[in-house]
């Protein structure tokens, strides 16, 4: 991922700038051998714990693309759950995640981590390749990359996949690396600038393995390689921030700052090619499904009043980006991704920038900086987007940073159909009902996939430790989702994208219910306004009706 050693200390952040300021012979001799022992010491403990079937080094030590100092060690568990219960198999994962806890205290080469661990049942490691496109990319390198430490090489027992399998896989790899641009907006995740240009490099290597791979169909395992590759396909301009970025490599504790503007530049053209391309190639033959959302009226969102005095300086301040603008248009968040209990979407908005041109960084950076003081619990995500491929500028989740046309037909369907004036954050859609085409294979895998989520999350009983507001937000999500399950072989698809269109839905899937769902929304409203109400009365109810649907 993204993230260095963690860096607790001015005395480490010294030590470590030492580290890269001397990676030269015959230091790096030792530097090779000292992250050489910490891979044996990790093996050596964590093959002792009980259920460990495979060990794994993976990423960018496996592949030898080392840099002492900032590189850290990726590894990748794998539990045997054969004749084992689930308790039996969380309890081994647990022994394992203490023991790699611990060794993260004394060893900062490891993240203390679990999903940097990457630990998984074997019976999990298998469905996650079956059912998630960023995971299908990432074990399918490690096909070809991750290196077995110990035990049954079960990555390589993995189905091969066909390259025409791999494309849209392969562009959820881009929302990671968009994430770097977050970092970059939000000080509080601000790197001291010798990090910033190893991440950038990074950044910029990943993203044109992934172009050229989608674009070109070439298959370019090294970094350097691919960037060297990537130039062959831009024109000069380009071609100089590429030798830029390179650069950055071999000077990386110089005082020269980063070119901030030029590289989140590179960043959008090289994604938005590999995404329009992913589309073309992968939905050009594909079946599609009428689909409609009634617009809502702006009175049909529950906002509370932090975040209406939020959209007012939001609104201030985007007049004064207005020159590099087509459009800034707020619409409800219509989310399927499979994080279905985090930030959930319901009743929350995007704030969408439709770009004319580049914005500068640091007038985004200011746009950023509102957003670090929102303390509304509702949410804004603001997304900038050229009409066929949005980026998000304030997410934490690699799922939700990359939105395009035929992924996330119904985010699309709610932009303004013409650049509204006058200038105006509230500017919408002038017809009430807005018709649009769901690529169905695409969609049905993807609800099939989030209902079986659902019904794991409401059959563990943790779910009633949810806070009661969280969970009934939880709710009109899954009843969304399951209403357009339920809706998919009709001749067209109606798509609710807020609490109140979605309780309307529900009444009329279940009019017997009508009375306590009604009900339940007074309540849900006023404990998302921040007043006195009674959730907790329906939390057993909502459940026992998704359970039912």
């Amino acid at each position: 991922m993204l993230r260095c050693f963690p860096v607790k200390s001015d005395i480490r952040l010294i030590i470590q700038r030492l580290i890269v300021i001397s990676s030269f012979p015959p230091f790096t001799y030792f530097y090779k051998k000292v992250y050489g022992l910490a891979v044996v010491v990790a093996t050596l403990l964590l093959r002792r714990m009980d259920g460990v079937l495979a060990i794994y080094l993976r990423r960018g030590m496996a592949k030898d693309e080392v840099l002492y100092g900032l590189s850290d060690i990726d590894l990748s568990v794998i539990i045997d759950n054969e004749n084992r219960d689930r308790i039996a198999v969380k309890e081994a994962k647990e022994r394992v995640i203490g023991t790699y806890n611990k060794l993260s205290r004394f060893i900062p080469l490891f993240i203390k981590d679990e999903e940097e661990l990457g630990i998984y049942s074997f019976s999990e490691f298998t469905e996650v390749y079956k059912d998630y496109d960023f995971h299908r990319y990432r074990f399918n390198e490690g096909k070809h990359t991750w290196r077995l430490l110990y035990g049954k090489d079960v990555v390589k027992a993995l189905p091969a996949l066909p390259e025409n399998e791999l494309y849209l896989p392969a562009t959820k790899e881009l929302g990671v690396w968009w994430l770097l641009v977050n970092d970059e907006l939000n000080s509080a995740h601000a790197h001291p600038l010798f990090k910033r240009k190893y991440l950038w490099y990074k950044a910029v290597a990943e993203v044109s393995r992934v172009y050229l791979f989608i674009c070109h169909d070439e298959n370019i395992q090294s970094r350097e390689a691919a960037l060297y590759r990537v130039k062959e396909y831009l024109d000069s301009e380009h071609v100089r921030y590429i030798d830029k970025v390179q650069g950055y490599l071999k000077k990386l504790t110089s005082r020269e700052d980063l070119i901030l503007d030029e590289l989140v530049e590179l960043l959008i053209l090289l994604i938005g090619r590999s995404v329009r391309e992913m589309e073309r190639k992968v939905y050009k033959d594909a079946d599609v499904k009428e689909a409609v959302i009634d617009a809502p009226d702006y009175q049909d969102l529950v906002v509370e009043p932090d975040l209406l005095s939020f959209i007012e300086k939001l609104e201030t301040y985007i007049r004064e980006i207005e020159p590099y603008l087509d459009y800034a248009a707020l619409i409800p968040q219509v989310e399927f991704s499979m994080d279905i209990l985090a930030n959930s979407d319901i009743d929350s908005l995007d704030l969408v920038l439709g770009l004319k041109e580049f914005v500068p960084f640091d007038k985004l950076r200011r746009l950023s900086s509102l957003f670090e003081g929102n303390g509304s619990s509702q949410c804004i995500e603001p997304f900038i987007t050229d009409g066929a491929v949005a980026l998000s500028l304030w997410s934490d989740r690699p799922e939700r940073c990359l939105k395009s046309l035929k992924q996330c037909p119904e985010f699309f369907t709610l932009l303004p159909e013409e650049t509204p004036r006058p200038f105006s954050l509230l500017a919408g859609r002038k017809q009430k009902q807005i018709w649009f085409a769901l690529p169905l294979d695409f969609f049905q895998k993807t609800v099939a996939r989030r209902v079986a989520k659902i019904e794991d999350v409401i059959s563990d009983p943790q779910i009633y430790r949810m806070k009661d507001l969280d969970l009934l937000r939880f709710f009109w999500a899954a009843s969304r989702t399951k209403l357009l399950a339920a809706s998919l072989d009709n001749e067209e698809v109606r798509v609710p994208v807020t609490s109140r269109q979605i309780l309307e839905a529900l009444m009329e899937f279940s009019p017997k219910d009508e009375p306590w769902l009604s009900d339940l929304h007074v309540e849900y409203t006023r404990g998302l306004l921040g007043k006195e109400s009674e959730l907790y009365r329906y939390v057993s109810k909502s459940i026992e009706f998704l359970k039912g649907m």
